[in-house]
């Protein structure tokens, strides 16, 4: 599927202030599920000076710095990007130990994934109360229990728009019983990681990711299964992860996927945001065929 996007993001200051370099990742990247066939971005006010980096997660960035004051920052970045994942369990788990529930990596693994397995709940609390839960319906198998907590999820927590702010711990969504797609990700990463799983937080977008009449940049979960790589899952939509998504960032942490990074100095001064994100997509000759 072909994916055009379309995303506006302005900052708005109340009063004129010195912007400090921003890190933008808001760049679709280029792997084994998706195809980034075009990218441009545009910064006003522009910059002094700019520079294509790869951040310290592995994620295509750019870096801008200013000189002066400014009352506004405003970025449009226009993508154009081919997603390849049809069947998203097209794949075999090949190691074991990964295939059960608790899961046991081969040592040789830990050094790269010990950062995407370290856990931030108590054990015996609210979560592994949760996860007992979903492996008494599921059973041991690893892809079982992770379609099972999908859906899990989707079900009980209900997912609400809240456009600021950094996720709920996940025991806090799990006791609110609602929360963003940030925070409905988080609980699956943290129920993840209770069990032995790798999973990371990815932010991107999903082609049918519509709520409220309006475009959101969205989250979902990536876990590490050897056979399959890292594959999606997005329990705001209780969905495996196909071509109707397109990833932009991953990381440990939300924070490193976050589509914007910095701030400003200003005495007194305070930032309103506002965003618009258009997406269309067109299904290749192909695949019609294929469908039909």
């Amino acid at each position: 599927m072909r994916i055009s996007i379309t995303h506006n993001t302005t900052y708005k200051y109340n009063d004129s202030v010195f912007l400090d370099p921003h890190i933008i990742r808001l760049k679709p990247k280029c792997d084994a599920s998706q195809e980034l066939i075009s990218f441009e971005i545009e910064i006003d006010p522009v910059p002094e000076g700019t520079a294509e980096i790869v951040d310290v997660a592995g994620n295509d960035s750019i870096c801008a710095w200013f000189s002066g004051k400014h009352g506004h920052l405003h970025f449009t970045t226009r993508s154009v990007v081919d997603t390849r994942r049809k069947n998203p369990y097209e794949y075999i788990i090949t190691e074991p130990g990964v295939a059960k529930i608790p899961a046991f990596y081969p040592k040789y693994y830990i050094p790269a994934l010990r950062a995407f397995m370290s856990r931030n709940t108590e054990p015996d609390g609210p979560m592994d109360k949760f996860v007992f839960k979903v492996f008494e319906e599921s059973g041991p198998d690893t892809m079982a229990f992770l379609a099972a907590l999908n859906t899990h999820i989707y079900n009980d927590i209900e997912q609400v728009i809240r456009h600021e702010g950094p996720p709920y711990p996940a025991e806090v969504t799990l006791g609110y019983g609602r929360g963003s797609c940030r925070d409905l990700t988080m609980l699956f990463i943290e129920a993840c990681r209770s069990v032995g799983l790798a999973a990371r937080f990815v932010s991107g977008y999903r082609e049918a990711e519509l709520m409220s009449g309006e475009r959101q940049l969205h989250a979902w979960a990536e876990v590490y299964l050897p056979g399959g790589g890292w594959r999606g899952y997005d329990p705001s939509n209780g969905l495996a992860v196909a071509d109707s998504h397109v990833t932009v960032a991953a990381g440990v942490i939300p924070e490193e996927a976050a589509p914007v990074t910095g701030s400003y100095r200003g005495s007194g001064a305070r930032s309103i945001i506002d965003f618009e994100i258009d997406i269309k997509a067109e299904v290749p000759e192909e695949d019609e065929a294929d469908a039909g």
